[in-house]
């Protein structure tokens, strides 16, 4: 006789109505009770029936973001929206686990009992968890681009692209020295997104001795302010390029307090194309991504490893586009 939802309610210390909406993927269940009603579930050997909702299949997303949630964090929150329809169209159980950037690595967030395949992300990635990735026995898929794990299935921004797209818009404007305002470059991330930028320049005969670059510790709206408010001093016909929305917020509410007019006195250009970017006014002119769609093809991607298709590893590239604003003088 096979595990009924009653044993598994009686060792999971749950209500069966609780361990049938698990198993159905009802959004109500919380990923704690959700992670130890299927972590029992399995132990028991539970068998799905045919006809079940669920596939019997278990992934994980595991973000690192310095928010105090995914779903605080615009760009995660859409990739996990991603990952959860198509998870749930796949009937495949997802659980979502998320640590803030810290110098320890807990390995038991990650339920490797459990889980038969994780998506990772984060921005940074800590070094405590890039090395654990490695001994992960079960499919990998990254989403973005990590130093030391090139090798794995990888849904990335092209962010050379982004970069080089931001670059060709200030250009369009004729502006003739520019300020980059930067996450740490030493961030894949944001060196890909320079050098995409500084390839456009190159190609177009501007020179790089008329670009300034401010590098930030973070890449928070409070980086971008503290950049503007540590002296920086503006010229004639000067732009600056942001490398994400939230710098490019920070940079232009301090200039607002220097009753500095944007785009008539500086232009700016952002990247990342957060639902801010529409409303604050000027509309902040930006490189739009598409985190939604990394979210989806990541799962996909996973799904298809989990069903054994080798030829699912590979490295995918989501084109990014200009989301057109009021911050540039070519509007």
């Amino acid at each position: 006789m096979g595990v009924t939802m009653k044993e598994i309610a009686t060792h999971a210390r749950v209500s069966i109505s609780t361990v049938s909406r698990t198993l159905n993927n009802d959004p109500r269940i919380s990923e704690r009770t959700r992670e130890k009603v299927l972590r029992v579930a399995r132990k028991l050997g539970y068998a799905i029936e045919p006809g079940s909702i669920s596939n019997g299949k278990v992934i994980m997303f595991f973000v690192n973001n310095p928010h105090r949630s995914v779903e605080s964090d615009e760009f995660f929150s859409n990739v996990q929206r991603g990952i959860l329809q198509s998870s749930s169209r796949l009937n495949t159980h997802c659980l979502v686990q998320s640590m803030r950037s810290r110098r320890s690595f807990d390995e038991s967030l990650i339920p490797l009992d459990l889980v038969d395949g994780l998506i990772f992300g984060g921005i940074p990635m800590p070094e405590p968890l890039r090395l654990f990735i490695p001994s992960i026995k079960v499919p990998v898929v990254l989403i973005g681009k990590y130093e030391g794990l090139e090798h794995y299935p990888s849904v990335n921004n092209d962010n050379v692209r982004g970069g080089y797209l931001a670059a060709s818009e200030l250009l369009k404007n004729n502006y003739e020295r520019i300020t980059v305002i930067t996450g740490p470059t030493n961030v894949a991330t944001f060196s890909d997104r320079l050098g995409g930028f500084f390839k456009c320049l190159k190609e177009n005969g501007f020179s790089r001795d008329r670009v300034k670059i401010l590098e930030c510790k973070s890449f928070e709206e409070s980086d971008g302010r503290k950049a503007i408010e540590r002296g920086f001093k503006r010229s004639e016909r000067e732009a600056l390029f942001c490398t994400t929305d939230w710098l490019a917020k920070g940079a232009m509410e301090a200039l607002r307090e220097q009753d500095v007019v944007i785009p008539q006195e500086i232009g700016i250009i952002g990247f990342g194309g957060l639902d801010f970017c529409r409303q604050i006014r000027p509309r902040l002119a930006t490189i739009a991504l598409n985190p939604y769609l990394l979210g989806k093809i990541a799962t996909m991607m996973l799904y298809e490893l989990l069903e054994g298709n080798i030829e699912a590893r590979g490295v995918i590239f989501v084109e990014p586009y200009v989301l057109k604003g009021e911050t540039l003088l070519g509007g």
